[in-house]
């Protein structure tokens, strides 16, 4: 899982979307777009895994000419045929063919939904990573409106030789690099935007007050992560395999109707001659093929073991990834009475030194302190306060709920 870095975002865009409006703007996604044609060309797959059940037809034609004429050899003669091929049976290689085949429009069906819920995640994840960096940016703001007029006051005192120079020095300083911390906040918008713009497929803006519903008695089982469930399905379509690579071991029954009907330049062809029907039933069985079959089989089946190891460790990893989810979703419920807390602190901090300091008790560095204090903690409540969403938004991830559904 991403780490929550709290980016800052700076408003460029001229319609302004709640989170609801980008993630209808994320199906747009070339990601999902993708994903979505795989799917169809999986289905397409399956039907024609269907066509093995039917028989199958056939046609034919050819036509003879002779350079030596008798009265048993025509100077030319046409022949039409149609073949009716219905295969009964083939050591099962149909069945498992077609069960394939379902388990690999499941697994698609599966990658789809994960992506469509993953990128979902990631929008959530700069949506709320936006907020916080606005109110980042706006707490700088007002930061540098109490540096400039502290400055103001301090060129006025300085003009008559109240203070000295360097004390005047070290406010316009903090107000340069104030200047660099906005400028910062405004590359990274650039950024942000740029991601935003690729997981929407178009530009877009922010706009405040959208939630994530997670309720704490929903089910949180375990291993229903989207992505795992595509995955056991895959390894279902490795099973199968096993079954159609051992088929050529069995034999394959089917029954053959041919019609053939025959044309010849001379009058002495009788009618039965020209027009035929027969009836087949046929048998075949590969009896020894230099164990071809049987290294087909073994080696699918090691391909099935490997792919059901690789799902036993993602099961795992994903047990881990939901338990570490439900950590950080408790710890932010943590984080903001701490940033409460530490903001209440601060303001009260800043009023009694901004006293003291007008009063001349203490130096500019304790005043710069207790100003940056303050303003820094305004933005990091309001960055927990996102966070819990971004949580909430990881736990339905986790537990393989449709996260865009979950946002009011």
């Amino acid at each position: 899982m991403k780490k929550f870095l709290f980016l800052s975002l700076f408003p460029l865009f001229s319609i302004a979307e709640n989170l609801q409006e980008l993630l209808n703007l994320a199906e747009q996604n070339k990601q999902i777009e993708a994903s979505k044609y795989s799917l169809e060309s999986t289905k397409e797959k399956e039907y024609s895994t269907k066509s093995a059940y039917l028989p199958n037809l056939s046609l034919g034609a050819n036509q003879t000419f002779n350079q030596e004429k008798n009265i048993s050899t025509p100077e030319k003669s046409t022949t039409g045929s149609a073949k009716l091929v219905f295969t009964i049976y083939d050591g099962g290689k149909r069945e498992a063919s077609f069960e394939q085949q379902q388990a690999l429009v499941k697994s698609a069906t599966f990658t789809l939904a994960s992506i469509q819920n993953n990128i979902s995640l990631d929008v959530v994840y700069y949506y709320y990573n936006y907020l916080s960096t606005l109110a980042s940016k706006e707490s700088t703001l007002k930061k540098m409106e109490q540096l400039e007029a502290e400055r103001y006051r301090l060129e006025k005192f300085l003009s008559v030789g109240s203070i000295t120079a360097d004390e005047l020095q070290k406010i316009i300083s903090s107000i340069e690099q104030t200047k660099v911390d906005l400028l910062t906040l405004d590359n990274t918008l650039n950024n942000i935007s740029n991601t935003l713009e690729y997981l929407t497929g178009q530009e877009v803006s922010i706009e405040k007050g959208s939630t994530v519903v997670y309720k704490e008695n929903m089910n949180n089982e375990e291993n229903k992560r989207l992505d795992i469930l595509a995955l056991e399905e895959s390894v279902q379509s490795n099973k199968s395999e096993i079954q159609m690579a051992k088929a050529p071991n069995l034999p394959t029954i089917a029954l053959q109707n041919t019609y053939s009907k025959h044309d010849f330049d001379y009058p002495v062809a009788t009618e039965n001659l020209k027009e035929q029907s027969s009836v087949q039933l046929s048998m075949q069985w590969k009896i020894f093929d230099f164990a071809s079959t049987s290294s087909n089989a073994q080696a699918a089946y090691l391909n099935y073991l490997s792919k059901n190891s690789e799902l036993s460790y993602a099961k795992y990893k994903a047990k881990a990834s939901f338990k570490n989810a439900q950590n950080s979703y408790k710890t932010s419920f943590a984080k903001i009475e701490a940033a409460k807390a530490k903001l209440q602190a601060s303001e009260m901090t800043y009023e009694l030194i901004k006293k003291k300091f007008q009063q001349g008790i203490v130096n500019n560095v304790s005043y710069l302190d207790a100003l940056s204090d303050k303003f820094n903690s305004n933005s990091q409540l309001q960055t927990a306060l996102n966070e819990v969403e971004y949580q909430k938004a990881v736990l339905l991830y986790e537990m393989g709920e449709n996260i865009k559904g979950a946002i009011q």
